[in-house]
């Protein structure tokens, strides 16, 4: 439904996608910590972002790349941390935005 979404909300779902996507990997990551042919893995999106210059924000999209470095349990576990992070700040907009709608549509603030 058009009416309820927009740009700013369809790239933050494209966000929370790809934010679930990291901590999938980053659980992999801790997984496979002790497997000697293993090597880290990880989800790029912000670089995707910042390169996106006249293209639709929707249409950038996460990339999985693999490093030739394994992983290390605390560069992985301050990776889970800076997600949840970001988890937190496109959820607390997501809400904003909703909010915004509602008072528009009812005419007061909650």
């Amino acid at each position: 439904m058009k009416f309820v979404t927009n740009d700013h909300t369809d790239l933050l779902s494209n966000a929370m996608d790809t934010y679930a996507l990291r901590q999938r990997m980053t659980t992999t990551n801790i997984a496979n910590m002790d497997n000697p042919d293993y090597n880290r893995v990880d989800v790029s999106f912000e670089e995707e972002l910042q390169n996106a210059e006249g293209r639709n924000l929707q249409d950038v999209s996460p990339e999985v790349v693999e490093h030739e470095e394994r992983p290390e349990m605390e560069d992985e576990m301050m990776e889970m941390s800076d997600t949840q992070i970001r988890v937190q700040l496109v959820t607390r907009s997501l809400r904003h935005n909703f909010q915004m709608l509602r008072s528009s549509i009812t005419g007061r603030a909650q």
